[in-house]
């Protein structure tokens, strides 16, 4: 156990194993259990009860409440005990209950910098998140989802194994999805569907009224103009500016291999009237 016991603030009831590595500066709980390649970083908080397992990294700043569970073995029948992980960034919240399991097979399951997971979200083995991901009480992820950074999600969603949710996407409680969710994009129900463009997100990072001009350009090609995504996507290519997020939009479409929301359901009201620039 790397620790220096006259700087560090640990509580005398917890767990510490042999061989984990605490930075002075970082605080333990009571009751909480560190496992023994687990590695956490300065002014980083670990709250009551928690439990820290697996070859598991915590960076710093961040702030793990009372009850987290992290790093414990994958709920995968294919799992046989390899040395995996999960790796958070800095200034990563963690609230009470929410429960992160490390990768099976190999790798890690990884939670990018200034994420914050509310009470009781589950986040299965091997998935990703981007940077500032923002998770309400209770959101579900299966084995290998990926979600871009800057996502936003209500209560209570629930996402397939291996489903992407693309950049600045804007999820509404209760949303559940088999399928990809593109970039800048709002969504809700079950099956979710697309229902228009995160105007704001796309405001909040900066993009300019031409930007979001032009991600509404394509996204009105891709699911009001009638044409396959294949043809939607080559009119994108040849007749809007490629600013990097209309290329982000194509890209993400070319490479689902789930398929994106809203298009395999014919006939089906998929998008809401586009938000003005106004809101």
């Amino acid at each position: 156990m790397s620790i220096n016991t006259t700087t560090t603030r640990i509580h005398s009831t917890a767990v510490i194993a042999d061989g984990a590595q605490i930075d002075p500066m970082a605080e333990i709980g009571p009751y909480a259990v560190i496992g023994p390649n687990v590695k956490i970083g300065s002014g980083t908080k670990v709250g009551a009860h928690a439990v820290i397992d697996g070859h598991t990294t915590i960076g710093k700043d961040c702030n793990i409440y009372a009850g987290a569970s992290i790093g414990l073995e994958p709920q995968d029948f294919r799992y046989k005990g390899e040395p995996t992980g999960v790796i958070l960034g800095d200034r990563v919240t963690i609230r009470e209950y929410v429960t992160i399991h490390r990768a099976t097979n190999e790798g890690f399951t990884e939670i990018g910098d200034d994420c914050f997971l509310m009470n009781y979200v589950h986040i299965a083995h091997n998935c990703k998140l981007g940077k500032g991901v923002i998770l309400a009480n209770s959101v579900m992820m299966a084995g290998h989802v990926n979600i871009g950074d800057h996502v936003v999600m209500s209560g209570m969603c629930i996402f397939h194994q291996h489903v992407r949710v693309g950049r600045l996407a804007m999820l509404s409680g209760m949303t559940g999805t088999r399928s990809d969710l593109p970039p800048f994009t709002t969504c809700d129900g079950r099956p979710a569907m697309v229902r228009g463009v995160n105007v704001i997100g796309l405001r909040r990072q900066g993009a300019g009224q031409t930007v979001r001009s032009a991600v509404k350009e394509a996204y009105r090609l891709l699911y009001r103009s009638g044409l396959n995504v294949s043809q939607a996507l080559a009119r994108i290519e040849e007749e809007i500016e490629q600013f990097p997020e209309v290329q982000e939009i194509v890209a993400f479409f070319k490479t689902s291999k789930r398929g994106c929301a809203g298009i395999a359901i014919p006939g089906a009201e998929i998008m809401d009237e586009f938000p003005s620039d106004d809101i």
